[in-house]
């Protein structure tokens, strides 16, 4: 099943290089897939995982110019994007829980 979960402000975790720049915030629209395995009558496996990150990285600046906005997208060329299940909690609602983006080395890791 395909689902997609809208993250910003501080949801989101933007890292720029050897010092972080406190003051980029970023929005992003996070894609990502349920799946479920089954044998027999019982449930084998379930798990989650993000297939696509869309969004904007841009200073917390009531003046943002265009061009101080930068657009991200996971599928671009040299991004990599990974999923971390290792802290989900298996309850009520399975979703994203909060992004990081490392501009600098070109990572996406979504945490559920």
């Amino acid at each position: 099943m395909d689902f997609t979960t809208k993250l910003a402000q501080y949801d989101v975790t933007i890292h720029k290089g050897l010092t972080d720049d406190c003051s980029l915030e970023g929005a992003f629209s996070v894609e990502w897939q349920y799946y479920s395995e089954f044998r027999g009558e019982y449930i084998k496996e379930l798990g989650v995982y993000a297939t696509r990150v869309i969004g904007v990285v841009y200073k917390d600046d009531e003046s943002v110019l265009d061009e101080d906005r930068q657009e991200i997208d996971s599928e671009d060329k040299g991004w990599t994007l990974k999923s971390d299940t290792t802290d989900i909690e298996w309850g009520n609602c399975i979703q994203p829980m909060d992004l990081y983006v490392d501009i600098k080395n070109k990572q996406i890791i979504v945490n559920f």
